[in-house]
């Protein structure tokens, strides 16, 4: 499985992006500059940054100082104009040590932040704030605090307990926004960026600040961050730039004014984001790229850095015609089997991966779908079950790609086996007219008959059964009985102590439940026969059976379970009653 996380290694050619950045944010004649890395979530934004850093100078005179800002870090705890100012103020006084000069100015610097942190404490905390009350006191005493002012409603000693802490937070307070010396906004703010310009000019030192998750944060902290780069911060020597979902930014700005006039937002945005680049669409050579270089780093690590240059140069050249294929990489990569094998899978989900719904080439959508892959074929290999790795692909390419109706179908009409590979296989390899589809796949025509002409194909149904209960097993977990009502729960207990399918009480206990709860059932009875000694009598069987004959939703959850099983050691009788069943196959 693969870490789902940015990285500093590119896989889908975004070092090409990331070396116009960084040469935007290195020009001193474009400085100060604001750049956007604009792109849905999992497009690769914080990749994007992480290649940005990687090109920029390092250890020599002048390099750039490198502060990393996440404000979704920061929600709740702190003003985030306050917060990236300190951010960025302590790197500054570290740098002032480490070469030994200007110690001084910089913790006068970051000493004015305290002051803007107390304005904005006032504002966000308004009347409490202003009379000392701080936000811990706030949330220790409650309701109490009114009763600080009128005097009623509190003993003696809690009295003067909370006057004792309001008095020493007043004290705290007014020494943070009041200083000995008068200061006002204004003035303050022009000192601010005064001695910001003196210290970077004074270090020698172009600022890089980059901006990561603003999109994850409410609307108020998304802006405040903006507001702290175009007020306090867009000075000489500095660049900022900002990895951030555009539509969401636009949201928060129409929800922070209260505007939602698409010319006014549009405008605040451009005014804060001077050069705005978009993460770039994947296409299938991306995607193809993308799942060779996953798949190298998971079975070949060593061989990596090869297989990437190779693939890298091929996609720069693309336009001059030049491709990679599966057979050259499996060779640079040394040629195991397993390799080739799971490169032919890369080959098979580019295309339908690239443009398909709920995907759209995403790359972290993407290793979700392998790791969710790989995570079943580990499952599959501690079962002992004989599935091979482009089958269970293929089933969760329609998971993913779909809906849980339309899978729940496909899961029903694998499991009942009826007209299955007349419904799975491609037009052109099947006889005769198709039957009617499921109802539940009328929303996704168009992608199922894509899918259906994605290799393997399915010529047997039968075959796709211990696939089909390896991914319901682990896509959706079974519900635990706390979900079942009040007579599905009797019904559970009673049908564990059934020891025949010609029990009258049996037969009565399905005959009462709903369909609602007789197809409930069928977890928790899996549930309580997953882990159990199946040479020996299994309690609940008998019931299961039951529960089968009477609701077909159980019985297709039931014969996923029982098909999965190995038939060789079972208990005989168990063996027969499951065969007559038809839960597992006649031999």
């Amino acid at each position: 499985m693969w870490r789902d996380s940015e990285t500093n290694e590119d896989f889908l050619n975004f070092t090409e992006v990331a070396d116009q950045i960084a040469e935007l944010a290195t020009t001193p004649g474009l400085l100060p500059i604001s750049i956007g890395v604009f792109g849905g979530w999992g497009t690769g934004k914080s990749t994007v940054l992480k290649l940005v850093e990687a090109q920029l100078p390092k250890d020599q005179d002048g390099a750039p100082l490198v502060v990393h800002f996440d404000a979704w870090l920061y929600q709740g705890f702190d003003d985030a104009r306050a917060a990236l100012m300190e951010v960025i103020s302590t790197e500054l006084i570290q740098l002032a040590e480490e070469k030994k000069t200007l110690v001084d100015k910089a913790r006068g610097f970051a000493a004015r932040i305290n002051y803007f942190r107390g304005l904005g404490m006032v504002a966000d905390f308004g009347l409490g704030m202003a009379l000392g009350i701080p936000p811990g006191l706030l949330t220790r005493a409650g309701s109490a605090v009114s009763s600080l002012f009128s005097g009623a409603g509190m003993s003696e000693a809690g009295f003067g307990e909370l006057k004792k802490d309001a008095s020493a937070a007043t004290k705290s307070l007014h020494e943070l926004i009041r200083p000995a010396e008068k200061r006002t906004p204004p003035a303050e703010i022009a000192a601010f960026r005064r001695e910001f310009g003196e210290l970077l000019e004074g270090l020698n030192t172009t600022l890089v600040v980059f901006i990561d998750n603003l999109d994850r944060c409410l609307p108020d902290v998304a802006i405040g961050t903006l507001e702290a780069i175009r007020l306090f911060l867009f000075m000489p020597r500095t660049a900022f730039v900002i990895a951030a979902d555009e539509d969401m930014i636009r949201h928060s700005v129409a929800k922070h004014f209260n505007d939602p006039n698409a010319a006014h937002v549009r405008d605040y945005l451009d005014k804060v984001i001077q050069v705005p680049l978009r993460v770039p669409q994947v296409g299938i050579d991306d995607l193809r790229a993308y799942m060779y270089s996953l798949f190298v780093s998971r079975l070949v690590p060593e061989k990596l850095s090869d297989v990437q240059a190779t693939l890298l140069s091929a996609l720069q050249k693309s336009w001059s015609g030049e491709t990679f294929d599966r057979v050259q990489v499996s060779k640079l990569a040394g040629g195991s089997p397993e390799l080739l094998d799971s490169l032919a899978i890369a080959d098979r989900l580019a295309p339908i991966l690239a443009s398909a719904p709920n995907v759209q080439g995403n790359p972290r959508i993407v290793k979700r779908l392998l790791n969710a892959i790989w995570l079943r074929r580990l499952l599959a290999n501690k079962r002992k079950m004989n599935v091979d790795l482009a089958t269970l692909a293929k089933l969760a390419v329609f998971e993913r790609c779909t809906d849980g109706p339309a899978t729940l179908a496909l899961y029903r009409l694998v499991m009942e086996a009826k007209y299955s590979e007349r419904q799975l296989l491609p037009a052109d390899k099947i006889k005769g007219k198709r039957p009617d589809p499921p109802v539940e796949w009328a929303a996704h025509a168009d992608f199922i008959e894509r899918w259906r002409a994605m290799e393997p194909f399915f010529e047997d149904g039968k075959a796709l059964r211990p696939a089909v209960f390896l991914s319901r097993d682990v896509l959706a977990p079974a519900p635990t009985r706390t979900g079942l009502s009040e007579a599905a729960r009797a019904a559970f207990d009673a049908l564990l102590k059934v020891d025949s399918v010609n029990s009258p009480v049996g037969k009565k206990i399905v005959g009462d439940l709903g369909a609602g709860d007789l197809a409930a059932l069928a977890a928790p009875l899996i549930e309580a026969m997953r882990d159990v000694d199946w040479r020996m009598s299994v309690p609940g069987v008998h019931g299961a059976v039951l529960l089968g004959s009477a609701s077909p939703d159980a019985a297709a959850d039931l014969k996923a379970f029982f098909s999965g099983l190995q038939v060789s050691g079972m208990n005989k009788a168990t063996n027969f009653l499951l065969k007559q069943a038809g839960f597992i196959e006649k031999t």
